[in-house]
């Protein structure tokens, strides 16, 4: 993944989240008895982010600008908007349909061709999302369920717990939202939904959620290199 990473210009701090969350995701698939597809659901993972420096607070966290600068990642966020518009998930939507359906992606990973399903990567990518959980919890895909369980693993320091993680992101949850009280009963819902899930995905493995960390997922995130 790295020469597409290079070729649209990802930030390290964001290539570095795909291939934890990617490496969760492998993890689970791995611990899994029966097929899941583990294939695109590994590549759905690798580029769920591609669109997200578009909605990035590039000075929130100064080390993930460095060593080229603010200047940079601004320009390359600029030069994001204008080519695929202002919306995140648009953009990266737009980005893996250029990887994928241009042969771009193949062309590095020939043996891949015959078990990636573009579209298949797609719906992967889409069902990623917090305010998905319920609908994630309530699917019989399992592909779904582990992609967005994965990204709900991963911090930008790393692999982490779903109560840190939850925790985390209910901080920045409430900085976005303004009618606190349909926050917070939002919040606590989808987070309800998603420790459901994590009870669904575990009971089909051999793992235990404490067993996924950043030194258990470190062999797959070498192999995405």
């Amino acid at each position: 993944m790295q020469s597409m990473y290079q070729k649209y210009q990802i930030m390290p701090s964001l290539q570095m989240h795909m291939m934890r969350v990617a490496g969760v995701a492998q993890m689970i698939t791995r611990a899994l008895a029966m097929p899941v597809g583990q294939e695109n659901i590994v590549l759905a993972c690798l580029l769920h982010d591609m669109g997200n420096i578009i909605k990035f607070k590039l000075d929130l966290f100064p080390q993930f600008v460095e060593p080229e600068g603010l200047d940079f990642w601004q320009n390359v966020r600029d030069d994001f908007v204008a080519r695929y518009g202002d919306d995140e998930h648009t953009a990266t939507m737009m980005i893996s349909t250029e990887i994928l359906e241009s042969g771009l992606f193949f062309k590095h990973n020939p043996s891949l061709r015959s078990v990636i399903a573009s579209q298949r990567v797609f719906e992967l990518i889409d069902a990623i999302g917090f305010s998905k959980a319920k609908q994630n919890y309530e699917s019989a895909d399992i592909g779904k369920k582990i992609c967005a369980y994965a990204d709900m693993r991963v911090m930008p320091i790393g692999v982490t717990s779903l109560t840190k993680r939850l925790e985390d992101g209910n901080k920045r949850f409430r900085i976005n939202k303004t009618n606190e009280k349909a926050r917070s009963s939002f919040f606590k819902t989808m987070a309800s939904y998603l420790r459901k899930l994590e009870k669904q995905i575990f009971a089909g493995t051999s793992l235990r959620p404490q067993d996924i960390t950043d030194a258990n997922i470190e062999q797959y995130i070498k192999a995405f290199v």
